[in-house]
């Protein structure tokens, strides 16, 4: 009898294993996922990665080797004042960057990156833009130059420093970061 009870109670365990069923997303899953595909559409409509769109960057562009990391992170001085704009930093056109290159040749240069540079505020008279740019050192020889009306024009870098460089814009467009030969001064014979 204690056998065939034992035998009876372990067919009712065998049979009576809980089934598990696959748990349901949460709300929280859900808008999470919807955020994501949102920002990755976003990014891909500024033909970026979501890391470059998330960080305000642009780290490839088609064309360049070896692009050194630009970003803009906000705090845009404007007509002399601080403000809390941001300047978006998004992809050039494969013309401008090949403009930016055979200009870069003829001074003797290098392409580091190529941007276009916009923002919601349109009319200022000077915005001092601190552009960050990974491993560029204080020291080398960076200029910044702008396309405008299809030549490029020479602006002003107020500060250079280790991953940042300080530029002056009286006006959004495209910027070219092209790293000099660093000239050193000649001593005169005696």
């Amino acid at each position: 009898m204690k056998k065939l009870l034992a035998l009876t109670l372990a067919g009712v365990m065998v049979f009576s294993m809980p089934v598990l069923a696959a748990t349901s997303p949460t709300a929280q899953a859900i808008v999470a996922s919807a955020a994501s595909e949102a920002v990755a559409d976003a990014a891909a409509a500024e033909n970026k990665t979501v890391g470059e769109y998330m960080n305000n960057a642009v780290t490839e562009v088609p064309g360049l080797e070896d692009v050194t990391p630009l970003a803009q992170g906000g705090h845009v001085i404007i007509n002399g004042a601080p403000s809390n704009q941001t300047f978006s930093v998004l992809k050039p056109e494969s013309k401008e960057v090949n403009s930016a290159k055979d200009y870069a040749t003829s001074l003797g240069g290098k392409v580091l990156n190529v941007a276009k540079i916009n923002a919601s505020i349109k009319n200022f008279n000077t915005a001092t833009v601190n552009f960050y740019m990974k491993g560029i050192l204080a020291g080398q020889n960076i200029k910044v130059y702008q396309l405008v009306n299809g030549i490029w024009v020479e602006l002003t870098v107020s500060e250079l420093r280790e991953d940042h460089i300080v530029v002056n814009m009286t006006s959004l467009g495209t910027l070219a970061f092209i790293e000099m030969p660093i000239v050193v001064p000649t001593q005169p014979a005696q």
